[in-house]
């Protein structure tokens, strides 16, 4: 018979958002294989919460700082006993911390997920990770770029960490040319300034001189939406820019771009990229990160530096101007995401490496 293990992924909670998503997709794409999921958030959750039918706890506002933290580590404690999990693995900070407790009093193996370079990164955030890197049995990074940066910065052994990429799921349809004015699209969220979204603005205010007819599309939400809208407005662009807010699923628009841009000064794995590579859109992404190993020069997308607004407009501007580039680089995105990146590569990659992680675990027959 086939052994049975039971996993349970520890998150701060499971809004919408490129981790959570992947999170979501590797859940339901683990459905009928040996590994049966659990989750736990740390902190009330809508949307990709309800969706999942797993054995699920909610901790409701756990912080380290707080008293109940001992009550509520104690409720998981019971919950990782009475589903007896084998291995737990653990998203961002405070669950990283959590599961490096709960495995002192626990019997399970211990998977901790790097997927970001630290912009994070404090005093105290980090401290909480090397107190915590001792009881894990190994890593999974979502790039190489992300890998190196916690191998060097904390000193971790290369052998532990492993790089698992996000997986997408390419609809089977061909690449079409787009109907009507050019859209130049960004898919970035309005919370922090490492999206810098205000250069994607900048950069479209230049082509918007040059090209006046391309539309402008920001997809995403946050507290800095309403400045963007503002500088939007003074740069001249009108309603030449519009602003989606948050999309669940922005893959129909995303359709629609003739370009995909990406600002960031930080990514670890860009889900946004991979989203236009599956959609066949040419990608003008900053050089940051794991955006190279998305991105091939002059293949299916252009490289930036970061901040350089007159050459990602430049850029933008070469694939308005050539549309058998575009043509080519649309082609070529969609077979590296179906080749490379796919989510049931994704699902495969993570099940070979529990597997390696579980097999110093007692074998049973279930």
């Amino acid at each position: 018979m086939v052994m049975t293990v039971n996993i349970l992924y520890i998150i701060q909670f499971l809004r919408y958002g490129g981790t959570e998503k992947q999170l979501v997709q590797l859940i339901r794409g683990l459905k009928g294989s040996c590994f049966r999921p659990h989750l736990c958030t740390l902190e009330t959750s809508a949307g990709f919460l309800e969706e999942l039918p797993i054995p699920k706890i909610n901790l409701q506002c756990f912080h380290f700082h707080h008293l109940s933290m001992f009550s509520k580590a104690a409720r998981l404690s019971a919950f990782i006993h009475d589903n007896d999990i084998q291995l737990v693995q653990t998203f961002f900070q405070d669950p990283f911390l959590l599961g490096a407790i709960l495995k002192y009093f626990n019997k399970f193996k211990l998977v901790g997920s790097f997927r970001d370079m630290g912009f994070w990164r404090t005093r105290e955030a980090v401290l909480k990770m090397r107190v915590a890197y001792p009881f894990y049995d190994g890593f999974i990074a979502n790039s190489k770029a992300v890998r190196d940066f916690f191998v060097r910065g904390d000193r971790l052994c290369p052998k532990k960490v492993e790089v698992i990429y996000n997986g997408i799921d390419v609809k089977e349809e061909t690449v079409t040319p787009k109907d009507g004015p050019p859209l130049v699209g960004i898919v970035a969220n309005c919370n922090r300034l490492v999206k810098r979204c205000h250069d994607f603005i900048h950069a479209a205010a230049i082509v918007h001189r040059h090209w006046p007819e391309t539309r402008f599309i920001l997809v995403g939400d946050g507290p800095l939406r309403r400045e963007l809208e503002k500088l939007g407005n003074s740069l001249g662009l009108g309603d030449a820019i519009r602003f989606t807010g948050h999309l669940a699923d922005p893959l129909e628009l995303i359709r629609s771009f003739t370009v995909g841009v990406i600002t960031s000064q930080s990514e670890g794995f860009c889900n946004a990229i991979l989203e236009y590579m599956a959609c066949g859109v040419p990608v003008v992404a900053t050089a940051a990160g794991g955006n190279p190993e998305l991105v091939q020069e002059g293949k299916n997308g252009f490289l930036v530096p970061v901040g350089d607004i007159e050459k990602i407009a430049e850029k933008i501007e070469q694939l308005l101007r050539d549309q058998s580039l575009r043509c080519g680089m649309q082609q070529a995105n969609r077979n590296k995401a179906t080749n490379e990146f796919s989510i049931s590569k994704m699902v495969e990659k993570h099940e070979l490496f529990y597997d390696r992680i579980l097999s110093t675990l007692p074998k049973r027959l279930s």
